[in-house]
């Protein structure tokens, strides 16, 4: 329950920023996949069905503000944070560099899983244009930006979930 109060304010930030801030700024042609770091991050400290949860949550605020079809970024997430959650964090947090590959193979899944619902809905979709200059430079620019999101959201998780003291 503390997962999705603490996610639900954040995620909902998050999906304002990234459709009327991020989208205005483009790295090696990319654009900053907040959501998806996020969501990916709250996964990595431990919180596999509070990142279920984080992904729901903002996929449908990014789902909201966007064009597309409503569950679009909602599918992309949780099947993202899904997928990231599976190991419960035990191989992703082994060592300092595993979240940025994570990143790398969350940013391909999320673009591949809203290609396929575009082109399931009927908009024209070219794969290797979405996958190359879309995915690509995202995955760029979320790699970047990952570790620095990862280490305040295990800040965000301690202050959320404090260990108990023992004697």
């Amino acid at each position: 329950m503390r997962s999705f109060l603490v996610g639900l304010p954040i995620m909902a930030l998050a999906a304002v920023a990234q459709s009327t801030i991020f989208t205005q700024y483009h790295l090696f042609g990319g654009t900053l996949d907040l959501g998806l770091l996020l969501v990916l991050g709250w996964t990595l400290t431990g919180e596999s069905a509070g990142g279920v949860a984080w992904g729901f949550m903002g996929g449908l605020c990014l789902d909201l503000l966007s064009g597309g079809p409503l569950g679009t970024m909602t599918l992309g997430l949780t099947a993202v944070a899904y997928l990231a959650g599976l190991t419960e964090g035990r191989f992703w947090g082994s060592h300092g560099l595993l979240p940025l590959a994570l990143v790398l193979l969350g940013t391909a899944v999320f673009h591949v899983v809203n290609l396929a619902v575009l082109s399931a809905a009927g908009f024209a979709v070219s794969w290797g244009a979405g996958l190359a200059r879309v995915a690509l430079p995202s995955a760029l620019v979320n790699t970047l930006l990952m570790l620095p999101i990862y280490y305040a959201l295990r800040w965000v998780h301690a202050q959320v979930y404090p260990r108990a003291v023992t004697a």
